[in-house]
């Protein structure tokens, strides 16, 4: 293998929604080697190591986030840099990749909730590599793939308000999703979807009752990472990915991700996670290949 490692600043202009000012600081890896596997598909083994920025508070790197110092969004995805929408089309001889997020370490935050306290339960909100050093809640996706399959994800999710914590942390929902956010705590919230990198609120969703069930599709009418928040308990937050296409996924609790049927070509794997930042990574594609790729924070 022949590792190539640069230090890039790019600055990516996404058509769609106003005031999209991406920069993204990232060291950019790619390294690619072949293997028969035993059941004759090629396997492409590209680990990708990036160091960008140090420690930094989930308080911190919010703030960063809403100042426009480091803003991350899925709107370039669909097609690259030019914006161009994804179209759906028959990959004939796709590629496969296979990847996992590593490293950071464990960190833990201890939730005390200060009001609401009959309904809001202390919690923690920690970041614990799994025993094969993965980082689950990473969010990954391709930039500049243009065509291919359709994204078959469920058009309906659930985000759940319950003892003052939401679940899930981070969830990818695809374009077009109608998201039925359930209130289980008897009291007031506030909940705002914003996307990161524009100024207002997509909508705002308003609970009283447990029990309660209010629908909203407003939230996925763009690709965008969108951060809820209650106006009402600073301590409640969640992350929505609306995703461009099939190629974006959340890790699993091992750091583990899969893309596949993906058309042949060179990409961009960009990498986010709310604790521990971003990572960039190019990857070469090939047919009937299996692209193993490996993301260290």
């Amino acid at each position: 293998m022949r590792p190539q490692v640069g230090l890039v600043m790019t600055a990516l202009k996404a058509e769609g929604l106003a005031r999209r000012s991406i920069l993204t600081l990232a060291l950019l890896a790619a390294c690619r080697g072949d293997a028969d596997s035993a059941e004759g598909t090629r396997i492409a083994d590209v680990p990708a190591s990036v160091s960008t920025s140090g420690d930094a508070s989930a308080a911190d790197r919010t703030a960063a986030m809403a100042a426009g110092r480091e803003v991350l969004t899925l709107a370039h995805a669909a097609g690259g840099a030019d914006g161009a929408d994804y179209t759906v089309k028959a990959v004939p001889t796709p590629g496969v990749i296979i990847g996992q997020l590593t490293g950071g370490s464990p960190r833990d935050t201890s939730i005390t909730p200060t009001h609401d306290l009959g309904v809001c339960r202390p919690f923690s909100q920690s970041i614990v590599p799994s025993s094969n050093g993965g980082v689950g809640n990473g969010v990954v996706w391709l930039v500049g793939v243009g065509s291919g399959p359709r994204d078959d994800a469920p058009r309906r999710v659930k985000l759940t308000l319950d003892g003052c914590r939401l679940e899930p942390r981070v969830q990818r929902i695809a374009l077009g999703s109608t998201i039925m956010v359930n209130g289980r705590d008897a009291m007031m919230s506030r909940l705002q979807f914003t996307a990161v990198g524009e100024p207002t609120s997509r909508t705002t969703v308003l609970l009283s009752d447990a029990g309660q069930i209010v629908p909203t599709s407003d939230v996925s009418a763009a690709p965008a990472l969108v951060h809820v928040t209650d106006d009402l308990h600073p301590w409640v937050q969640a992350w929505l990915v609306v995703a461009p296409h099939p190629f974006v996924a959340v890790t699993g609790a091992d750091g583990a991700f899969r893309f596949d049927n993906v058309p042949p070509g060179r990409y961009t794997l960009m990498v986010w996670h709310e604790r521990l930042g971003t990572r960039q990574a190019g990857v070469k594609v090939d047919a009937a290949v299996q692209t193993r790729m490996q993301v260290e924070f």
